[in-house]
């Protein structure tokens, strides 16, 4: 563990304030929950993803609609990969700014555009469909349909939309 020099009092509701500094390195952004961890005298905190919880369910639903279609499909939390049909893109890899701008606004891109996008340092340059996953009132990531040379027909999108509401479905049960 490394010390970061801050000392924080804690308030009388037991609260703490995270300096903006370390929030901005660690990628936390205002409303975002963190989860509590304890382990001997020390006490943890991690990003909290609902969608890690659920990326066994997430890396099936995606597997079954790439080896049905041979789509390549991109599926991320907040802040990361947790799954990709796209050699060059690794679960676990960060997401660039513009997707997580998407994220932030729920947009969505349902008309196949030519673009790119960075994946930690990685460019990945194609025709893409985007749709958020919602869940109850939050965005918990997104889902990307992906073909390199060929813009993906506009109906695929409604592939997405079934992916998205079984994955949102599947945590709003449990």
């Amino acid at each position: 563990m490394k010390s970061t020099g801050v000392i924080r009092k804690i308030d009388e509701l037991g609260r703490i304030v995270l300096p903006k500094e370390i929030r901005r390195n660690l990628g936390i952004r205002d409303g975002e929950n963190l989860e509590i961890f304890v382990e001997n005298d020390h006490i943890l905190l991690k990003k909290y993803s609902k969608m890690q919880e659920y990326s066994e369910i997430v890396k099936n639903l995606a597997t079954i609609v790439d080896d049905t279609y041979n789509f390549h499909i991109i599926i991320t939390d907040r802040d990361k990969v947790l799954y990709s049909g796209v050699d060059k893109i690794q679960v676990n890899q960060d997401i660039g700014e513009k997707l997580i701008k998407y994220i932030h606004n729920r947009e969505s891109i349902s008309k196949s555009v030519l673009d790119t996008y960075t994946f930690k340092g990685e460019d990945l340059t194609g025709y893409f469909l985007i749709l958020p996953i919602i869940s109850s009132i939050d965005c918990l990531g997104l889902i990307l349909l992906y073909q390199e040379s060929s813009p993906i027909p506009d109906y695929q999108f409604d592939l997405l939309k079934l992916l998205s509401n079984l994955i949102t479905r599947k945590i709003d049960i449990a």
